[in-house]
């Protein structure tokens, strides 16, 4: 896996002025721009909403909630997705793409600057199940026909955006984020229902994993909470995004796993800087960042991935959300990360 940058463009932006956002966006991610949500200015706007759009039996509520209704009232739907699945055309795709108020700033940005890359954010097979779940009070992972649905859905809009993107810059190679911030759940998913396991967990994985990478995209995970990174690594991901910010030992535990995840071309994504408070932003620098950064790498050369494997596989990001914060610190985190990324050492 070949980047561009060694900072993963991450998060919303709190500008209430889309030109703003775009400048900045242009001015810091000009080889790696994504679409981030901008909260002041699209308010019901998310990630899961960008991703099961135009879904046939799943709607989205006014109040953000999740709602499945009857299969048979979407016969044709579910033919058409399952079309676009198998034969992901543009034509076959079109009816499943996303709305978004930055979307045709960023594809803009991909044909301006012919980026080497691009990132956008979807939500994961796994927690798109446990909310489709959490509607329906089933256990529905086991389920072959909603396993079949997740999987199209995802897989689908995954494409869609990709077919966008190369038609806008053929060479650019896009990472398609899968957020998955309930991958902490698997442990008690098993627990609750023997016939869940790791393989079916990592076959869900794979199935959108292989899909994405026939198209010529790039994927990554993301979950900021402990969890076991065993399972989307043995799916066969190229990149894991974890805070290392409160986390940082997460991956100490599995250093056979890392290190063949990092041989065979995977980076990690330390999400470092922080973003849950102003004071906490206000007394950040960069110096502390550095050195924080290089300390929690070393745990992992310590647990016994080599020196070389760990250094030279890390990007930078921050730690989530900027939603909350005001403008002045926002920015600033983003472009620590952005300054972190180039203080990382290349080890020869």
């Amino acid at each position: 896996m070949k980047l561009s940058s060694r900072c993963i463009p991450n998060g919303d932006l709190p500008y209430e002025d889309i030109n703003i956002a775009t400048r900045t966006v242009a001015k810091l991610f000009e080889k790696f721009p994504y679409i981030p949500l901008l909260p002041k200015l699209e308010p019901n706007e998310s990630i899961l909403k960008r991703t099961l759009s135009n879904i046939p039996r799943i709607a989205i509520t006014q109040s953000g909630k999740v709602a499945i209704k009857p299969e048979d009232k979407y016969e044709r739907e579910l033919k058409l997705l399952d079309k676009a699945f198998n034969s992901p055309k543009k034509e076959n795709l079109s009816y499943f793409g996303f709305e978004s108020l930055f979307l045709e700033k960023f594809l803009q940005m991909i044909k301006k600057f012919k980026s080497p890359n691009a990132c956008v954010n979807l939500t994961g097979p796994f927690t798109l199940i446990q909310t489709l779940q959490n509607t329906t009070d089933e256990q529905i992972i086991s389920d072959k026909n909603f396993r079949k649905l997740v999987i199209q859905a995802v897989s689908v809009k995954a494409l869609w955006i990709i077919d966008k993107i190369k038609e806008f810059n053929p060479d650019t190679v896009p990472l398609i984020m899968l957020e998955e911030p309930v991958l902490n759940k698997i442990g008690d998913l098993k627990r609750e229902n023997e016939a869940v396991s790791d393989d079916s967990i990592i076959s869900l994985f794979s199935k959108v994993f292989e899909k994405i990478k026939t198209a010529g995209g790039y994927v990554g995970v993301q979950c900021f909470d402990k969890c076991d990174w065993q399972v989307p690594i043995n799916a066969g991901v190229d990149l894991i995004s974890f805070d290392a910010y409160n986390n940082p030992s997460n991956l100490t535990i599995i250093p056979e796993t890392v290190m063949e995840f990092i041989q065979r071309g995977g980076k990690i994504n330390w999400a470092i800087v922080p973003t849950t408070s102003e004071s906490l932003v206000k007394s950040l620098g960069i110096d502390y960042l550095k050195k924080r950064l290089i300390v929690t790498l070393d745990e992992l050369v310590m647990s016994g991935v080599p020196h070389k494997h760990v250094y030279n596989s890390a990007v930078v990001s921050v730690q989530g959300n900027t939603r909350e914060l005001p403008l002045i610190f926002a920015e600033k985190t983003i472009m620590l990360a952005t300054q972190l990324a180039k203080k990382i050492p290349v080890i020869t």
